[in-house]
């Protein structure tokens, strides 16, 4: 079949099929504005043109994809823009409105527009030798819609894992250092060289009688407790050594 009466038939069955979103500019371009299917409020669009050329379908069309017109729609001022979100002041409702109302402020940029164009142009090269705008707006549909969707997924990710960082940090406010055997041992140490128990438990031995007293003589001096001295009895002597390793594991 002639070219030329090839583009004339396919154009006619793509006005059937897009009536009011086709537009014909010249016997051999067209546009068409294709509406998106989102969970947004705002209706988003893109749109196709398509030039025909001389031989096509015999070899691909001149494809262009930009952002589509939609009716209706609210203007940039009345657009909500990107919220900040204040997670000190989150709970759960809270998140889940602003995760609601983020979807809102995602839309196709440029690069999206021409990483379309790149598959809609491949495709268009599986399919030469066969009439195939439709089949190309068919596909962009769906790929832009599954780009929008990606755009906001990815937005949404960001955002909880800003959340679950922020409640990470929140936490380790009430989260003590973690001790450790080693590290118990190192603060005794210190603490114990801060006060001076150590030295003071020396002079406290150094007073003994050449280190050997009698129970009674240890309480009467206040060197030692009354545990300290169980199982002496009064005028029996005490051996310091082991009193001195008693009171130094009793003390901090």
């Amino acid at each position: 079949m002639d070219p030329l009466e090839e583009q004339h038939q396919e154009l006619e069955i793509l006005q059937s099929i897009y009536p009011d979103e086709l537009t014909i500019l010249t016997d051999k371009r067209f546009q068409i504005n294709i509406l998106l299917d989102t969970d947004s409020k705002r209706r988003h669009a893109v749109l196709l043109d398509v030039t025909y050329t001389d031989e096509y379908p015999e070899n691909v069309p001149i494809l262009n994809v930009t952002e589509g017109s939609v009716e209706n729609e609210e203007s940039d001022e009345e657009e909500g823009g990107e919220e900040d979100v204040n997670f000190d002041d989150d709970d759960g409702q809270t998140m889940s409105k602003k995760l609601l109302n983020l979807i809102e402020t995602i839309r196709l940029d440029k690069e999206d527009y021409l990483e379309l164009l790149r598959k809609l142009r491949g495709e268009a090269e599986d399919n030469v030798g066969m009439p195939s705008v439709f089949s190309l707006a068919s596909s962009l549909k769906e790929h832009a819609e599954t780009q929008f969707n990606e755009k906001f997924k990815a937005k949404e990710k960001e955002i909880l894992n800003a959340r679950e960082a922020h409640e990470r940090e929140e936490q380790k406010k009430f989260t003590g250092t973690k001790v450790t055997p080693e590290s118990f041992e190192n603060w005794r140490k210190s603490f114990r060289a801060e006060l001076g128990i150590d030295k003071r438990l020396e002079e406290r031995y150094a007073n003994v009688h050449r280190g050997r007293l009698t129970g009674k003589q240890i309480f009467e001096q206040g060197l030692a407790s009354g545990e300290d001295l169980e199982g002496a009895d009064d005028g029996h002597e005490v051996d310091m050594q082991e009193l001195k390793k008693k009171m130094e594991e009793t003390t901090l």
